[in-house]
């Protein structure tokens, strides 16, 4: 019989307790690790935002400058002294007013001595056709009669012309703008005495750069206000009315014409200000506000639909919702459709989440 040794006997006696205890040990572990197992993922710390509303979002500003509709300097078209000016410099005219009055007496005594030299053509035209008639004068002298009568009349009609070329009346409802002699100055046919401004309408400028000028056509513009300095808080509907088809040499922009009506008491004269303000007829433009996100809290699903992440704001937790975009404006991007004023979004790491799960919110 083989004779066993102590550490051989211990080894023989040892190894089953060993494989037990090890088994043993791993079942433990095993069943610990399913207790143990989270049943959700732990909160996740998100940059957060509540979202709001942007007024105007589709809307272009710019600086205008109020231009008057037409402007024209007034002169007589005969020579003469000046008797009469009754109008002075940043006044308003209505059309028919009296601006300028020359001395009429020459040209009345013209008047009257072509008066009388028409009579008496008048006379001897009569009295050869009546020797005419009696075969009495040739048609030559009828003939000459009849031109001496002709000149006559258009002498008598140049100086009745002349006479009413003596006075200036406002042409339209206008602004003197300056003026240039003082009254019973002598002046010559042609000399501008006054500067004036059609204020018919109120005529506003802006400059559009060649990008957007470009692309705006009637059907793309929804609508055109101004504001001006001089009435603060009142908004005024603008039309359209004509453009340049030429570019600024600098700025590369072209000139836009916009106007709106004028009202009594307005006040509002060439030279001045505007904030005006275009809507764009892009999608969404048809509301009033529109709600704008970073372009970091869009995320995008595999059928190329885009989704945020809104936050349950008492239970901190998230959930998917898909919405409709419209085009990006710099780092942001308008919403259509999807969200509403005064919800929670994440605004970062939109990949990393998923349906329901916590979050910590950092604003």
């Amino acid at each position: 019989m083989q004779k066993l040794s102590g550490k051989s006997l211990i080894r023989r006696v040892n190894a089953p307790v060993f494989v037990g205890a090890l088994a043993l040990l791993l079942a433990s572990c095993q069943e610990q690790e399913v207790v143990e197992a989270p049943k959700e993922l732990p909160p996740r710390p998100a940059r957060v935002m509540v979202v709001s509303e942007v007024e105007d979002l589709f809307a272009r500003s710019f600086t205008g400058r109020v231009d008057a509709v037409q402007t024209v300097d007034l002169a007589f078209r005969v020579s003469g002294q000046l008797v009469e000016l009754p109008i002075v410099e940043g006044q308003r005219i209505a059309k028919g007013d009296l601006i300028g009055a020359l001395d009429p007496t020459d040209f009345e005594n013209t008047v009257r001595e072509a008066q009388v030299n028409y009579g008496q053509k008048k006379k001897e035209l009569k009295r050869i056709e009546t020797l005419k008639e009696k075969q009495v004068v040739s048609e030559g002298n009828y003939d000459n009669a009849k031109a001496a009568f002709d000149l006559a009349q258009v002498t008598l009609d140049k100086a009745k012309q002349s006479l009413g070329y003596t006075k200036i009346v406002a042409p339209y409802d206008a602004i003197v703008t300056s003026r240039s002699l003082d009254n019973y100055a002598i002046i010559n046919a042609g000399t501008s005495i006054v500067r004036l401004q059609d204020v018919s309408e109120i005529r506003v400028n802006i400059n559009v750069p060649e990008t957007l000028f470009a692309q705006a056509t009637e059907s793309s513009v929804l609508k055109m206000t101004a504001e001006f300095p001089s009435h603060p808080g009142k908004v005024f509907p603008l039309e359209y009315r004509e453009h340049s088809t030429e570019a600024d040499k600098v700025a590369q922009t072209y000139r836009v014409t916009l106007a709106t009506k004028s009202e009594p008491g307005m006040n509002i004269i060439p030279g001045m200000t505007a904030s005006v303000k275009v809507r764009l007829n892009t999608p969404g433009a048809s509301k009033a506000a529109a709600v704008v996100v970073p372009t970091s809290a869009v995320g995008s699903a595999a059928d190329k639909s885009f989704f945020v992440w809104v936050v349950d704001q008492s239970e901190k937790r998230v959930a998917r919702r898909s919405v409709e975009l419209g085009k990006v404006l710099g780092g942001y991007i308008p919403v259509i459709s999807g969200l509403n004023d005064g919800e929670m979004i994440v605004t970062a790491g939109v990949s990393h989440l998923s349906n329901n799960q916590q979050i910590v919110p950092k604003l």
